[in-house]
């Protein structure tokens, strides 16, 4: 048996007995031909994956979790007056989860009681991204659904909350979303994750459907507890006229990686997404983003900040591709890192692949410290040193921050932000 036929047995239930359904059976066939990922892999370059694989390697399924709150739910992922729904280790709470009313069409639950919904954006379709993704197609349980109508239009977010309660030993969890925008749609997101320190890996995977002339503004919200390791993976098709505007924010876990993955499959989409991450101690956040070009006259914005110190590591991969036949392309992207100490370390690798001539793409990174004549220069004016650090760090952070749509949401970012200093 292979270490992955083991942790295959170990995570998913009743593998191996009786019939499995087909999205299935093809993401077990999948990982049984490509398995899990490896240090070899240019994508995994900056992940530790031999210390993932090791954690995942001694992991349990997670149990059911019931000792939490709604108090216990505001503080670890807040309330944004919107609409809420909360999953404990996978399965859904009801009794943490809020009842407002929605308007006609709009949905938010888990997937047997979604309607709205395509039936084939029920099943994960395509080929998995990576060994991880076949395994939350396999391992997971209920998936989260947020759906909007065609053409409707809501004023408050939709917050759907995934919440770690790690139990005796390493536990796993592997969690879903769906978000389905219909054509002309309008609507706020906010995917967060949190929970209770503990060893556990949360393996989540999230698909964001955004239809002809729709706009969806999409936050995700990593803040995870000491102990945990988190692989996340959104995928974002985008159809023609459609518009995304993506926020990542990433301050919490031991080991944390998402990888964006965004489709421009419809002329004239617009993709807007802007990321930080704020490792610090002796963690480890890697985002890899990839933004393809698929049709013409689209556009597409990547901007990435990393706050790294301690003996943290912080790292961004964007990759941009334009496809043959398409024209009117413009791509712009950047990522910037500040250190804030000697044994912090920072990687940034932009990679194009250009296949069309009629495109304008721009990037760019750096990797620096605090500016030394703008310290000087609030020092001289009384500003005491750790003020004046502070207020350069809040400074270098604002530009993504200030992206953020709910303001109670941007309150909390920036003061767990700030906490990270």
């Amino acid at each position: 048996m292979t270490p992955t036929d083991t942790i295959v047995e170990r995570l998913v239930a009743g593998v191996g007995a009786g019939p499995v359904d087909e999205a299935a059976g093809r993401a077990r066939a999948w990982l049984a031909d490509h398995g899990f990922p490896h240090g070899r892999d240019e994508a995994w370059h900056y992940t530790p994956i031999d210390e993932i694989l090791a954690t995942l390697a001694v992991a349990v399924p997670a149990a059911p979790a019931g000792h939490l709150d709604r108090s216990a739910v505001d503080g670890l992922a807040g309330d944004h007056g919107g609409r809420r729904i909360v999953f404990v280790n996978g399965v859904h709470v009801p009794q943490l989860s809020d009842d407002r009313p929605l308007p006609p069409g709009f949905s938010l639950g888990p997937l047997a009681e979604a309607s709205g919904v395509p039936a084939m954006l029920g099943t994960p379709g395509g080929d998995p991204l990576d060994g991880f993704d076949a395994l939350n197609r396999l391992a997971g349980s209920e998936a989260a659904v947020v759906a909007a109508p065609p053409g409707a239009r809501l004023d408050f977010p939709l917050h759907v909350v995934h919440l770690g309660a790690p139990g005796g030993g390493t536990t796993a969890v592997h969690p879903r979303t769906i978000v389905h925008a219909a054509a002309g749609s309008r609507i706020t997101v906010i995917e967060t994750y949190a929970g209770l320190p503990g060893a556990q890996v949360t393996n989540a995977s999230s698909t964001v459907h955004v239809g002809d002339g729709a706009v969806v503004a999409y936050h995700r919200i990593q803040q995870e507890a000491p102990g945990v390791t988190h692989l996340g993976r959104t995928r974002i098709r985008q159809a023609a006229g459609s518009e995304v505007r993506a926020v990542s924010v990433m301050t919490g876990a031991d080991i944390a990686r998402l990888t964006l993955d965004v489709v421009l499959d419809g002329r004239e989409a617009r993709t807007a997404l802007d990321g930080l991450y704020v490792p610090r101690g002796h963690q480890r956040h890697d985002h890899v983003v990839t933004v393809d070009h698929a049709a013409s006259a689209c556009t597409s914005r990547q901007r990435f900040k990393g706050i790294v110190d301690g003996h943290a590591r912080g790292s961004f991969g964007g990759r941009i591709i334009v496809r043959s036949g398409t024209v009117a392309t413009d791509a712009d992207q950047s990522n910037h890192n500040l250190l804030l100490s000697s044994t912090a370390q920072a990687d940034t690798r932009p990679w194009l692949e250009i296949f069309a001539d009629d495109v304008r793409c721009t990037h760019g990174g750096t990797v620096g410290r605090l500016d030394e004549d703008a310290l000087f220069y609030l020092r001289s004016r009384g500003v005491p040193l750790a003020e004046a650090r502070a207020m350069l760090i809040a400074a270098f952070a604002d530009e993504v921050i200030a992206r953020i749509g709910p303001g109670s949401l941007r309150e909390l970012v920036a003061a767990t932000v700030q906490a990270q200093e």
